[in-house]
């Protein structure tokens, strides 16, 4: 199980950055924690407010309630906008939460939906006592054209990924996952690299050559690849 290859246990702080899955990855790991561990579910952006079956409990700070429940998960934030999204807590008000959950999923990182990004300077939000930061990148954005329709801040983009034709390449994406603007910037703890939506042969194949380009630039990054929606995960 993803948890498992995740090695995600009691006490971790977990922030979930990049594009192409982050609300489906926490989705996934607050349901399955959750029958062991009391999980904080939140975000240090805004993200659209979850279905009402991915949580047991929400709690928004603005309303002044201090009430939390025993066991499962709980949706934490500020307050909902008007656009239904959860407005995000900032880090002092995180250091209050953390201690009363034993596992706490962070979304700390904004993409509009897309399958790719590039950062501004104070992105992403990840929280200083993270204990894991995993970096999700979706290898369906490989060939994809170089617009602002697929990529979020597109001229961020341009100036981390390297030389650009009008298409994603695989070593555009190994720099968008290495550069120090990249995937990990501003990282705490240890660095988990998800490649998601490998669903046939041919995604996979593409996946490992990235992965190879990966290690030999970084033989210490952990990689795993596979597919949130067909609950396949293996150890790059």
């Amino acid at each position: 199980m993803l948890e498992d290859l995740l090695e995600i246990s009691l006490n971790d702080v977990i922030t979930v950055v990049g594009a192409g899955g982050k609300t489906s990855l926490i989705t996934y790991l607050s349901k399955r924690l959750s029958s062991n561990y009391k999980v904080l579910l939140t975000t240090t952006t805004k993200i659209y407010l979850p279905k009402s079956s991915d949580f047991n409990n929400m709690i928004m700070l603005n309303e002044k309630s201090d009430t939390f429940i025993d066991k499962g998960i709980t949706l934490c934030g500020k307050f909902i906008n008007n656009e239904n999204k959860v407005v995000g807590l900032s880090f002092n008000e995180l250091d209050k939460l953390l201690e009363k959950f034993d596992i706490s999923l962070i979304e700390g990182d904004g993409s509009k939906r897309k399958k790719l990004k590039g950062w501004k300077e104070d992105e992403p939000l990840v929280h200083p006592k993270t204990t894991k930061c995993i970096g999700v990148i979706d290898i369906t954005s490989y060939n994809m054209c170089i617009n602002e329709t697929n990529i979020h801040r597109v001229d961020k983009f341009l100036e981390i990924c390297g030389e650009v034709n009008n298409k994603v390449s695989l070593e555009n994406l190994k720099n968008i996952i290495l550069n120090k603007n990249g995937l990990f910037k501003n990282s705490v703890g240890e660095k988990i690299l998800f490649i998601n939506k490998v669903e046939n042969s041919y995604k996979e194949e593409l996946t490992n050559k990235l992965i190879k380009m990966i290690k030999k630039e970084d033989n210490n990054m952990k990689v795993i690849y596979g597919s949130l929606i067909k609950d396949y995960y293996k150890k790059g």
